[in-house]
């Protein structure tokens, strides 16, 4: 190129092509080749013929075969072939570079509005308050306007891949009738390579209830997504690199807050928010179908302890006492958090799921009530008895009581029931009479009152009428032996 140029100038400045050739040093007919040419000269590379090449008929045959580069080798040299392995090695390095050019080979689609969203999702091991948490970040996009969706879980189950999507689809207020995915278990339950898809029973019940077509891309091949793809690498050094948080719930007012700014920047692709081309796809996105809850959010059944308390995962979590030995069900959102229902579908309580194992047993919020009023029912009755006690025994029974209250303490109501129950044996004045007594020797104690109630004769109980009054009816008190007879049939059938 440089004696080209240098040849060129010469010649321009009226330099003969004699003194030309001794300056550049080519010889006088190289000087005249190039003045005659238009442009700079060409490199031709000298073409060869190798050996190989009238072989490569049989060598994509046995490639077909799945022949390796020394099993072709063999084969080759039987059919003639004189080259080396290591012709034949480079040559399939040659060919698998190019199919591997090939299948990286992407070809862009743009989507028109309200045709198509993507959905995926990326896991990612977060700081909270000072220790590793292992997260799934969800994202769920638009592919015409790229309005991105975005939430977290700590479980990756079909029905928290479900949840995203229905939370998705009413962030965005409708939905697109094609849903591009990856191949997840959770989604898909074999891909095989010639195209055929068995997706998961429980997310095609989930579009067939949207009328959405799910579309799994191909195996390995995550750009068949990208516009879902792409955006996780901006969120990963935007905001989760590096991030510390304190709960759970801080994380998710900061991810809201990216959500947000990220839908207001212009996007580097399209020039424009995603939030102003989603003004224009809005009002091609299909109508949210009134879906019935159930059909949607997986639930399972728990048996509410007697004291009032589910176990989720070894944890305990309380629910209304008036729900004991019965059965609930539980809704886990996202493994952060859980709902309970009744029978009926009323909820009866939401919580925070505790991200590890309980030490203790939780305060259940109806049990100090509940302990409160029993010390209330129980204080109302000993105070009834106690006035009850007073009341048939007059002065003498204040002082024993008082008697009783300082000698036995906690036994004192078993006592005074005790005692009281004498008056179904013994007449008042005599059980007063006792108490007296014990007064006097100093002895409180039910059964004191008892031994000396007890030498006293116990009145026979009288009748309310006389029985030689009672009227009965006549009747025959003996049987004649005749009624024992047989009569003629039956000896008869005896015999």
């Amino acid at each position: 190129m440089y004696k080209w140029q240098r040849i060129k100038a010469l010649h321009a400045q009226g330099v003969g092509i004699r003194q030309i050739a001794r300056d550049v040093g080519v010889s006088r007919n190289t000087v005249r080749k190039y003045l005659k040419e238009a442009g700079p000269p060409q490199f031709k590379a000298r073409e060869y013929v190798k050996e190989l090449d009238k072989f490569l008929e049989e060598i994509k045959i046995m490639l077909a075969k799945g022949y390796i580069g020394t099993r072709i080798y063999k084969e080759l040299k039987d059919k003639g072939y004189q080259g080396s392995l290591a012709s034949v090695h480079r040559y399939l390095r040659s060919i698998k570079a190019e199919d591997n050019a090939a299948k990286l080979a992407t070809t862009r689609v743009e989507t028109g509005p309200g045709k198509q969203m993507q959905y995926d999702w990326k896991v990612w091991t977060l700081p909270v308050d000072g220790k590793p948490l292992k997260i799934y970040l969800h994202e769920v996009v638009l592919s015409f306007s790229r309005m991105k969706f975005y939430t977290f879980s700590l479980s990756i189950t079909t029905a928290d891949v479900i949840r995203v999507l229905v939370e998705a689809i009413d962030f965005f207020g409708g939905y697109a009738p094609e849903l591009v995915i990856d191949n997840g278990k959770q989604m898909v339950i074999t891909h095989q390579k010639d195209g055929i898809v068995r997706y998961n029973d429980e997310f095609l019940k989930f579009c067939g209830l949207y009328g959405i077509q799910p579309s799994a891309c191909a195996n390995y091949r995550a750009r068949t997504k990208g516009k879902v793809e792409r955006p996780f690498y901006y969120v990963q050094e935007h905001l989760l690199r590096g991030l510390e948080v304190g709960d759970l719930n801080e994380f998710a007012v900061k991810l809201s807050e990216f959500q947000e700014a990220y839908n207001k920047r212009p996007h580097s692709s399209l020039g424009r928010p995603p939030e102003e081309m989603f003004a224009e796809e809005k009002g091609c996105l299909l109508q949210i179908p009134a879906v019935e809850p159930a059909f949607l959010h997986h639930k399972e059944p728990r048996k509410v302890s007697n004291d009032g308390y589910i176990s989720h995962d070894g944890n305990l979590y309380p629910v209304p006492m008036r729900y004991c030995l019965r059965r609930v069900w539980v809704e886990n959102i996202y493994g952060r958090r859980l709902k309970v229902y009744d029978e009926a579908g009323a909820l009866l309580g939401e919580f925070d799921l505790d991200l590890k194992k309980q030490t203790a047993r939780p305060l259940h919020p109806e049990h100090e009530t509940i302990n409160r009023q029993y010390q209330e029912k129980k204080l109302k009755l000993r105070s009834a008895l106690v006035e009850k006690f007073i009341s048939a025994f007059g002065e003498d029974g204040q002082r024993y009581l008082e008697g009783l209250r300082d000698k036995n303490g906690a036994n004192l109501y078993w006592h005074l029931a005790e005692i009281l129950s004498y008056q179904d044996i013994y007449n008042r004045e005599d059980i007063i009479a006792a108490i007296k007594e014990c007064l006097k020797i100093g002895s409180y104690h039910k059964n004191s009152v008892k031994r000396l109630l007890e030498q006293k004769a116990v009145a026979p109980l009288s009748y309310t009428c006389d029985p030689a009054s009672v009227n009965m009816p006549p009747g025959k008190i003996k049987r004649d032996l005749s009624c024992y007879a047989l009569k003629e049939s039956e000896v008869a059938a005896v015999s």
